[in-house]
This record gives structure tokens, sequence and C-alpha cells, in this order.
């Protein structure tokens, strides 16, 4: 014959394990979470030397991630607001003004020739490895503003022929663009696949962390 009971002592202890566990997971989800937004963040900023041509390291550390909590389990991956090009690398559509664009302006109109209300945009002359307007370039073009100097820059439209207005620079007889002003606001297509990056990172990393920091809580709830 077998007798089957309760042992009320190991009841209890089986309730007490139980309880602290419960109250151990909350925590350890949050953990979970925030390691997994640590590695996309990680992920989008290795992505940016595939996607861009040789980004800065203001472009490369563009990721941010606000932290879960017990009561909040909730972490968000996002690019600095002061990094506002990388919303419209990774989804597309217009970009937003640069603060060159208005450097450009204000000078135009100092001189009373104001541009046209679109997008300023750099030519090939005015750009550096990266693709950014090179910092030293506004400066030249601030002191060097002239009309008739070589080697000085003009804004404004040339005279005769069909070409958009924007800043030039004479050498040899000849005017160089070096910004011009679009026809029309240029519109970008996605380029950096935020969305996919994370999602990756997010299929892959969340798992491991959670089943990681579970088995800990696990660990201390049985002590």
């Amino acid at each position: 014959m077998i007798t089957v009971s309760l042992d009320s002592r190991g009841l209890d202890r089986s309730r007490a394990f139980l309880a602290a566990a419960t109250n151990q997971l909350p925590f350890a989800t949050s953990v979970a979470l925030n390691r997994t937004a640590r590695d996309v963040q990680q992920a989008l900023k290795a992505q940016t030397t595939q996607s861009f041509n040789q980004p800065t390291a203001f472009t490369r550390n563009a990721f941010r991630y606000t932290q879960s909590s017990k009561a909040s389990l909730l972490a968000t991956v996002f690019s600095s607001p002061d990094r506002s090009y990388i919303p419209v690398q990774s989804f597309g559509g217009q970009r937003r003004l640069k603060a060159y664009e208005g450097f450009i302006r204000n000078l135009a109109k100092g001189q009373g020739s104001p541009l046209p209300n679109r997008k300023i945009v750099p030519t090939r002359l005015a750009v550096n490895q990266a693709g950014n307007p090179k910092r030293s370039l506004f400066s030249q073009i601030e002191s060097g503003l002239s009309t008739t100097d070589q080697g000085g820059f003009f804004i404004g439209t040339p005279r005769g022929g069909s070409r958009e207005p924007g800043v030039y620079r004479r050498s040899r007889g000849r005017l160089f663009p070096y910004f011009l002003v679009a026809d029309s606001d240029p519109l970008y297509r996605p380029l950096f696949p935020f969305n996919r990056v994370g999602q990756s990172t997010i299929k892959q990393s969340y798992p491991l962390h959670i089943s990681a920091a579970v088995e800990k809580a696990l660990q201390s709830a049985r002590r």
C-alpha cells in the first residue's frame, strides 16, 4: 500500500519560493530589456559603417536608449534629436533645413540678393569624403565675398545662361558652383535599415538575456 500525504512545511516552502520568484520576474524582465536595448544601440552603431560612406563619430554615436524599470517594462532605442538626418535616412522623405542653409541665406540677404526659398544643396566641390560640407569653407565664403576678386565668392544668380542661384567661386575667369538652390525639395529614399537591424537584434538578443535574467532571479528565490 502506498500512502500519499501532504507535508505543510514543504507547501509553505513552495509558496515562499513562488512568491519570491514572482517578485523577481519584473526586475529580471527589466534587466533583459535594458541589455537588449544596449545591443540594439551597438548594432545600429556598427551598421552606420555599412550604410554610410566613412561616417563621422557624430553619426556613429547617434543612437540612444531609455531604460526600462520594474514599474515600466519598456526600453526605447532612438536617434539623438540633434541628428535629425538619421530619421530621414532611415525612413525617407524630405530632409530638414540645415544650419549652413541659414548661414548662406543670411549672407545673401546682407548683400541684398536673397536666394529663392528652396533647399540649398552642396556640390562635389563643397563636400568632404564623408559627403558633408567642409567646415572651413563657410569662413572662406564669408571672408571672400566679392564680385570681382579672383578666388572670391559670389552669392546670387549669375548673369547670362541658365545657371541656378547659389554660391559660386571665381577662378581663372570662370564661376564654379559650391552650393546651388534646388529646383524642388529633394526627397530621400530610405538608406539606413533602422527597423531591420533593430528587430533582428531583438530577436537574437532578448531570448538570451531573459533566460539568463530569469535563471538568476530563480537562484535568488531559492536562497
